[in-house]
């Protein structure tokens, strides 16, 4: 991911918007980073997918390269595959081929042709229509949906000391160690990462990282709230429980803006000490309960009044110690 800088860089890039039934928002931002590599999907419009959404978020390692063009690509990639929008079973197995042909197109990019680039993705990619909620999942971005008060796991991180990701990294004639692959990688799936596929002999599934996705699919139901994906930078200070109990506080408060609650998200989290990029979507179903208030516009209001008291304090306390 690079190095640090002196101070972060807070400002977001955030979007907001209504389609098939849903609203969502998605807000970016680099942090403490020395470059920015997540990239994310935003899409309720999708021609060979009829009333279906894709929502995803990409979280960049070693460069951006394979997290930019994943962004770019993802949806091609699933179109390719011609499933019936409306067959559950056929759109996972259609997300995991895409996932999986989708890296197969990054090889042949000229910049890892060539070597000049060596970087890689992982990726945590939702298709929503009007019956199920399908989540695809390759490295340790997380996905998870919120509803009648509970959390469901949609997405569980893949990790090189997770058994059955060892036992596929050791046979193909990797080592784990200090929890990473070859003592190096800390993800045991992601897009890119050539450098881990190199057994000509070995399915892409069989190498010692994959970037075959995990899929769940979940049948949407009146009491789903919201669906939060998010990379690493937002899990690495809050759990999946603190993280929708954070959503709806904003909700309760009477914030019914996605991309508004995502930033104070990606605010909330920096706060807590995240380090790294931070990207988080948040997909917005009927279930949600919207309090009356400002919402985040309010919270921001005294937000503010507070930072101007403390400073009028301040200055005041300042003012009498040099009067003494």
């Amino acid at each position: 991911m690079g190095n640090f800088l002196s101070s972060p860089l807070t400002e977001k890039e955030t979007h907001a918007g209504l389609g098939n039934g849903v609203s969502y928002g998605v807000s970016c931002m680099q942090g403490w980073r020395a470059t920015m590599e997540d990239a994310h999907i935003s899409r309720t419009s999708i021609p060979a997918f009829d009333g279906c959404s894709v929502f995803a978020v990409f979280d960049g390692h070693g460069g951006k390269l394979v997290a930019d063009e994943s962004a770019i690509k993802l949806i091609d990639f699933l179109e390719k595959q011609e499933v019936n929008g409306k067959d559950t079973e056929q759109i996972g197995a259609a997300l995991s081929r895409a996932f999986l042909e989708l890296d197969e197109e990054h090889r042949k990019l000229k910049q890892i042709q060539t070597g000049e680039d060596h970087s890689g993705c992982t990726a945590i990619a939702s298709f929503v229509n009007d019956t199920h909620i399908i989540v695809a999942n390759s490295g340790d971005s997380r996905g998870v949906l919120a509803t009648d008060g509970g959390v469901v796991p949609m997405s569980y991180d893949h990790k090189p000391n997770n058994p059955g990701e060892r036992q596929r990294i050791e046979n193909a004639g990797g080592a784990v160690r200090n929890n990473r692959v070859n003592g190096d990688l800390a993800v045991s799936r992601a897009l890119g990462d050539f450098v881990y596929k190199q057994r000509g002999d070995l399915r892409p599934e069989e190498q010692q990282v994959s970037a075959e996705p995990d899929v769940k699919i979940e049948a949407r139901s009146k009491d789903n709230e919201f669906l939060l994906l998010a990379c690493d930078g937002i899990w690495d200070v809050m759990s999946n429980e603190d993280a929708c109990a954070y959503v709806r506080g904003l909700m309760a408060q009477g914030e019914n803006n996605m991309g508004l609650i995502c930033e104070e998200v990606l605010d909330h989290c920096l706060s807590l000490g995240s380090r790294d990029n931070m990207s988080v979507v948040i997909v917005k179903f009927a279930g949600a309960k919207i309090g009356a208030g400002e919402g985040v516009m309010g919270i921001r209001k005294e937000r503010q009044a507070a930072a101007e008291e403390a400073k009028r304090q301040e200055e005041s306390e300042h003012n009498y110690s040099a009067a003494q």
